[in-house]
């Protein structure tokens, strides 16, 4: 069963990326186009096992304990936590896997596998088109700091939710607690000291528990638990990283529309940034992310 449907991080990262983009790139951005071609599996393969698996394994971990029957996943990309889920719920959970992107959507179901007991659906978190009380449980990796309009996919996922039922969201730390992601925005804003893009400030920018709190409760959720997590995450080839975080997000495409020969300058430079402050790959280092958890009213 398959119903279509609407969120995640690739068609929000689009669209705030798309007001940095010159003219000419806008259009591009918006119809999605920077997630066709390579795009995917350079986010898969290129940021997915540092970035993504290691608290793929820690949500799949704490949404097991909650025993849902009925679990959405918003902002799936391709697959990393979807795949998690699936092996750490029951046999008999339903799971449903949701993403703006198609492309993205298309790896992940690559990436599960194709007799995997997931639901896939192409959908908006800030517009769910799911009845009112569906779910036991809502968890999003990675995708809120990307949508516009918040408060709407807050209210989105409240109204999905059954009286007592579960929310759990990931949302990256800021730059100082992240310095692969801070290597980038600095590797990228140096080729553009005059306009330089704020792609990675966005992905790191709702990582404060304070604000989180708000947002939640403003939701009209209830025991809000924010909490700072930090992993320990292996960098086993700089650059296949320095190409996750160019190439695998929309930032690629603000590089291209100035010059696309830009793109492997970045990737080269970002690839001695990251040799120089981490060392000799293969090497540990911290990854920082805000872990919450809210509880529907009601029950």
């Amino acid at each position: 069963m398959q119903r279509c449907c609407h969120n995640g991080l690739p068609g929000a990262a689009a669209s705030c990326l798309a007001r940095e983009l010159p003219t000419g790139a806008r259009m591009e951005t918006s119809n999605h186009a920077a997630y066709i071609g390579s795009i995917p599996e350079h986010y898969h393969r290129g940021a997915g096992p540092f970035f993504f698996e290691p608290y793929a394994q820690e949500l799949s971990t704490r949404i097991k304990a909650f025993a849902p029957q009925q679990v959405l996943e918003t902002a799936c990309g391709t697959g990393i936590l979807t795949r998690r889920l699936r092996e750490a719920l029951a046999a008999e959970t339903r799971l449903v896997a949701t993403d703006l992107n198609e492309p993205m959507l298309a790896l992940a179901r690559q990436t599960v596998g194709p007799d995997a007991n997931v639901e896939w659906a192409q959908q908006d978190m800030t517009r769910l088109r799911f009845t009112d009380g569906e779910f036991d449980a809502v968890v999003c990796q990675f995708g809120l700091m990307f949508v516009p309009d918040k408060p709407a996919a807050a209210r989105e996922a409240r109204r999905v939710l059954r009286p007592g039922g579960q929310l759990l969201l990931a949302t990256w730390r800021s730059l100082e607690h992240n310095a692969a992601i801070r290597l980038a925005h600095e590797t990228v804003s140096a080729l553009f000291p005059s306009e330089p893009p704020r792609f990675y400030l966005t992905q790191t920018g709702y990582g404060e528990p304070r604000e989180m709190t708000q947002l939640l409760a403003d939701a009209g959720f209830t025991h809000i638990h924010t909490e700072p997590v930090q992993k320990r995450s292996v960098i086993e080839n700089t650059h296949e990283l320095a190409v996750g975080l160019i190439e695998g997000f929309p930032i690629v495409d603000f590089i291209r529309a100035h010059d696309p020969l830009l793109v492997s300058v970045a990737i080269g430079a970002l690839t001695k940034a990251l040799d120089k402050h981490f060392g000799e790959a293969p090497v540990k280092v911290t990854i920082e992310a805000l872990v919450t958890s809210a509880t529907a009213p009601g029950a």
